[in-house]
């Protein structure tokens, strides 16, 4: 078993990446040992600087064409599954996902561990899914990631409403960029933000290129939770800015769009999958 398996998302940002690597192996995290540090690479122009070519394993994601707009849930899912294996008999105490921007606090795996030491099993950083800690208890309880709410918006968002439902004291979402807060009081740092030097238009381009994904998850995400909540699901309350009664009466199970499991092989232990309106249970 490893202590921690990293994983991070990258696509045509090879300088941005290599930084990252830099940044992360500047950090406390050189300290802690049996680790694992992974690249999902998501786009054919990749290359990794030759110092960071024997301490990194890259997945090449082939099936995945350039002109794509992506699906970071799936990204995110490939992860988990690579990283535990068996969430029963897991390969790792911990993984940790974090996008090729990411700037991480010099002490963040101190803190990551000072947090679950105080009983967390799910920690969410600063901004979105920037950085994600996980420990298998978390994926048991909260389960994977909704693919189909593709692209790189609301996917983030939706998965934490689902921690919050089925995982709520468990979880520190300290996600200050959307004002998603949950347990708060005992978030640490993890991320400082993330790099805007590296191809400084890139964010405009992605942002205008996926528009219309965009369009498309925010109409699916509203249709898979409409009628959960007494407040109709939206942008706002959702997944920006929660409330105190969002938190303390957060939605039910989603059932006008059912569920479904695409990896049996590993979701069958996922706790309570007819509960959690997967069909076939």
């Amino acid at each position: 078993m490893k202590n921690m398996k990293i994983y991070i998302v990258t696509y045509n940002r090879n300088d941005c990446l290599n930084k990252t690597l830099d940044n992360l192996f500047s950090t406390n995290f050189s300290d802690f040992k049996n680790t694992e540090v992974n690249v999902i690479n998501n786009h054919s122009n990749f290359f990794l600087e030759d110092r960071h070519k024997s301490r990194v394993n890259v997945i090449h994601n082939m099936t995945r064409p350039d002109y794509s707009n992506g699906n970071l849930a799936r990204d995110w899912n490939t992860a988990l599954i690579n990283g535990f294996k068996n969430l029963d008999n897991p390969d790792a105490k911990y993984v940790v996902t974090m996008h090729n921007d990411c700037r991480l606090h010099p002490s963040w795996v101190a803190n990551m561990l000072e947090m679950f030491d105080k009983g967390y099993n799910f920690l969410v950083g600063e901004e979105g899914d920037n950085i994600i800690c996980y420990k298998p208890e978390a994926v048991k309880k909260i389960g994977l990631w909704d693919e189909r709410i593709h692209g790189i918006y609301h996917k983030e968002g939706d998965y934490m409403i689902t921690a919050l439902m089925y995982n709520k004291d468990k979880s520190c979402i300290n996600d200050t960029m959307h004002r998603r807060l949950l347990n708060q009081h005992d978030a640490l740092p993890l991320d400082v933000g993330f790099d805007s030097t590296s191809d400084p238009g890139h964010k405009q381009r992605f942002h205008a290129e996926g528009q219309p994904a965009r369009e498309h998850s925010t109409l699916l995400f509203k249709l898979k939770w409409q009628g959960t909540h007494h407040t109709a699901p939206d942008i706002s309350g959702w997944l920006t800015d929660w409330s105190q009664d969002f938190i303390d009466n957060p939605p039910s199970t989603p059932r006008i769009i059912p569920s479904f499991v695409y990896y049996w092989f590993f979701e069958k232990d996922v706790e309570n999958l007819r509960e959690k309106g997967y069909v076939g249970f």
